[in-house]
């Protein structure tokens, strides 16, 4: 009888820790479930109070759009296929859209680049409340402007984050878009000068009259040539660090320049 007792006593004691056991498990369940859908909420960026985030999770991914095969990196062998014939009529034309910058501060970007004729066409809002702003020229130039949110910018105190700087010999081997270059020519023509180094003095003092700021230089004045034609160029920064280039024609040249290469 006492061993039925004990043997009852002691199957009690198992149901129990049992019973124990499988609410610890659905407590464990229900916590993992509960974090899963927050980190889907994190990443999908729907959450009004973490949507901030979305952009700098975004710009944390790896996405190769394209990669080169070892078999493709012979391709630079053939020879060059001119197909411009292809784009001469409206219905197969391709045309150039706009460049896109990103940039620390929008408001600095759009006053900057209205001094170079740009004018705010719209301002919208990207997923994660990035502000953006399309600003067009009237000569059909178009920029999109995309602000870093200063929360993701992880600068220390006193220091500005800057553009990549491809006139540093350091960054001579870096690849991609170096800058963007206007035509200035028309402007000068209609504020009768002829030097281009006047036009951007004459530009940084409108910017310290209308913003109090500098326009600062990247590379002098100096004269090149492009193809037939002989132009004065320059660079300058906007307030990323980003070059411009001003190009102001002159000339043509009267002898036929053949290719360098």
């Amino acid at each position: 009888e006492n061993r039925s007792l004990e043997r009852v006593a002691l199957d009690a004691n198992v149901k129990k820790n049992t019973s124990v056991m499988m609410d610890l498990w659905k407590v464990l369940f229900f916590n993992v479930i509960l974090i899963f859908f927050f980190v889907l909420v994190v990443c999908s960026g729907f959450s009004p109070i973490i949507d901030r985030r979305y952009y700098f999770l975004m710009a944390k991914k790896s996405l190769p759009l394209y990669s080169v095969s070892a078999e493709e990196e012979g391709v630079s062998t053939s020879p060059i296929v001119d197909f411009s014939n292809t784009f001469l009529n409206n219905e197969t034309a391709i045309s150039f859209h706009h460049t896109c910058i990103k940039t620390r501060d929008i408001l600095a970007a759009i006053k900057f680049y209205g001094l170079l004729g740009f004018q705010v066409d719209r301002k919208f809002l990207l997923p994660g409340s990035v502000r953006a702003a399309w600003m067009e020229q009237l000569g059909g130039g178009r920029l999109e402007l995309m602000e870093i949110p200063h929360w993701n910018l992880n600068e220390s105190p006193g220091t500005r984050r800057q553009a990549m700087d491809y006139l540093d010999p350091a960054n001579y081997l870096r690849l991609g878009y170096h800058h963007m270059a206007l035509d200035v020519t028309a402007s000068m023509k209609g504020k009768n000068m002829t030097s281009l180094c006047d036009w951007i003095a004459d530009l940084n003092q409108t910017s310290i009259k209308v913003y109090n700021k500098h326009i600062r230089s990247a590379m002098p004045c100096r004269e090149t040539a492009i193809g037939q034609s002989i132009y004065d160029l320059a660079m300058i920064r906007d307030p990323d660090g980003c070059l411009v280039e001003l190009v102001h024609y002159r000339a043509e040249f009267e002898n036929e320049m053949l290719p360098d290469w």
